[in-house]
């Protein structure tokens, strides 16, 4: 009898082992997924920290500059880059909260941002700022969406800037818009045509290797020169003092000795 028995309780103990680690291993899974959230949020903020620095600034010298015409911009719309910069700094201060995903202080504030963010969106649309401002501001709309997505708020409309698909806007994002506009650089034997980006516009997609202002940046905050492809494939630069400040967000043909992803760049040419 205890040698028929004895399976049996084998696999009822081998049961109560399993159940115990499936309980067990519940809220670790619930746990991990928390975290990610709060990473991604806390990387959210990050960029907007990063790229709202200067462009308060920015906003108000465009103002004083045509073709903008501050004249006709609300007092409210005036002030909202400086609102929407002194929110933001909140908002980075927040973000190392514990419960950062149900932390009211964090939500109340992010809701300020986006008000102010509400009338800057509309100043952008209604005037002709320079395309590097509104390349700035693109970024910074699509990040605040990111978060509002997050916590369930109402997100910023898409709204398009006067001019905005002739190209020629003025201003250094001008110039990335241009580019990508011509038509394919022909590619000789030996070469990659691709990309100048910073490697971290490289895997955001195709809509930031063209952004001059924020790979300028990035570069001048000590992220590495890469070349990217039309196919997203990344090229890392080993001799990084062959590329020059004027071809960031650039297409461009890089002849080198190319080793798996590594290229030692000989010649480049737009």
């Amino acid at each position: 009898m205890l040698l028929r028995r004895f399976p049996i309780a084998c696999v009822s103990l081998g049961f109560a082992c399993l159940l115990a680690l499936l309980a067990s291993a519940a809220p670790q899974e619930s746990y991990d997924r928390e975290g990610y959230a709060r990473d991604h949020v806390k990387f959210l903020v990050l960029q907007l920290d990063q790229w709202s620095k200067e462009f308060p600034h920015q906003f108000h010298l465009a103002l004083m500059r045509p073709p903008v015409d501050a004249s006709k911009l609300s007092e409210a719309a005036k002030a909202s880059a400086s609102e929407l910069g002194d929110s933001i700094k909140f908002l980075a201060g927040l973000s190392n909260a514990k419960d950062l995903m149900t932390n009211a202080g964090f939500r109340g504030e992010l809701e300020k941002s986006l008000a102010a963010a509400k009338d800057l969106n509309q100043a952008m649309a209604s005037q002709r700022f320079p395309a590097g401002l509104q390349s700035d501001w693109d970024q910074i709309r699509s990040t605040l969406n990111n978060l509002a997505r997050v916590y369930k708020l109402e997100m910023l409309a898409f709204l398009e800037a006067p001019g905005a698909g002739e190209g020629g806007r003025g201003g250094r994002g001008g110039r990335g818009a241009a580019a990508a506009a011509t038509a394919a650089p022909v590619v000789p034997p030996g070469g990659v045509a691709g990309y100048i980006v910073d490697q971290s516009c490289a895997k955001r997609g195709k809509g930031m290797w063209t952004n001059t202002s924020c790979i300028e940046r990035c570069i001048r905050d000590g992220d590495k020169i890469v070349l990217v492809t039309e196919e997203g494939k990344v090229y890392q630069i080993s001799n990084q003092d062959k590329i020059t400040a004027d071809t960031y967000g650039q297409r461009v043909v890089v002849v080198g000795k190319t080793e798996g992803d590594i290229i030692t760049v000989d010649s480049l040419k737009l």
